[in-house]
């Protein structure tokens, strides 16, 4: 015989540098609980700032009082569905993480991205009270767009819990696609109308509406379709 050649010499594994452990400890936890308290304090703030808009000035006659409160009702309007949105964002932000069960790096910066909109919405919602009815198309169009990322967002980060693993065991893929259509209504409706807000900023802004009995439709059509009892989102 021959001789017998030299087998290949396995390489030693590649150490990973210090830069990229310290992303991989920081980055994953088994604990939501710091980023779910930040999440509440953001959502707090952000609904304490919409009411900034519907301080009446101090030194008003009682005469003058109820023309100001006129005066004042698309600020009041604005701020109802404006806290509509983020009441309704919040609860299903805090109905998801308590069922997300672990973080990764990209779940927190999902998270934040949600929160930046969160934090943005204050700005189009004081656009919309004060040009809303200038026939501008701007205000009804950023308003539209960031309810619309609010959502989108929120659903960002239950995909993204679901493919990477960080869920209850109890999560299904049956119940991650129930939670995820049970916020879809409100995003799409947003969407749908900013291009109308071009064409007509009030059709756009009563067409809003459309997300209550869209979003109750397509709720009972799910649980009908699932067999699947209590709220979505």
């Amino acid at each position: 015989m021959g001789p017998v050649a030299d087998e290949p010499r396995a390489r030693p594994a590649r150490r990973a540098g210090p830069a990229r452990t310290y992303r991989r400890l920081v980055g994953t936890g088994e604990s939501t609980e710091r980023t779910v308290f930040f999440s509440d304090a953001v959502f707090a703030i952000a609904m304490t700032l919409l009411v900034l808009e519907l301080i009446l000035p101090g030194d008003l006659p009682p005469e003058q009082l109820e023309p100001a409160l006129r005066a004042h009702l698309p600020q009041f309007l604005a701020y109802v569905l404006s806290f509509a949105v983020i009441g309704t964002a919040w609860m299903s932000h805090h109905r998801r993480f308590t069922v997300i069960r672990r973080i990764d790096g990209r779940l927190q910066g999902l998270n934040l991205l949600c929160l930046f909109f969160i934090a943005l919405l204050p700005m189009p919602t004081s656009l919309l009270s004060d040009y809303g009815g200038g026939g501008s198309p701007w205000p009804a169009a950023l308003y539209a767009a960031v309810s619309a990322a609010v959502y989108a967002s929120l659903n960002l980060v239950w995909a993204h819990a679901w493919h990477a693993g960080l869920m209850a065991t109890e999560v299904d893929a049956g119940l991650y696609r129930y939670v995820l259509r049970g916020l879809l209504p409100a995003p799409v409706v947003f969407a749908l109308s900013i291009p109308v807000a071009f064409w007509d900023p009030g059709a756009a802004a009563w067409s809003w509406l459309l997300i209550v009995p869209v979003s109750a439709a397509d709720g009972w059509w799910l649980r009908r379709s699932t067999a699947v009892d209590g709220p979505s989102g």
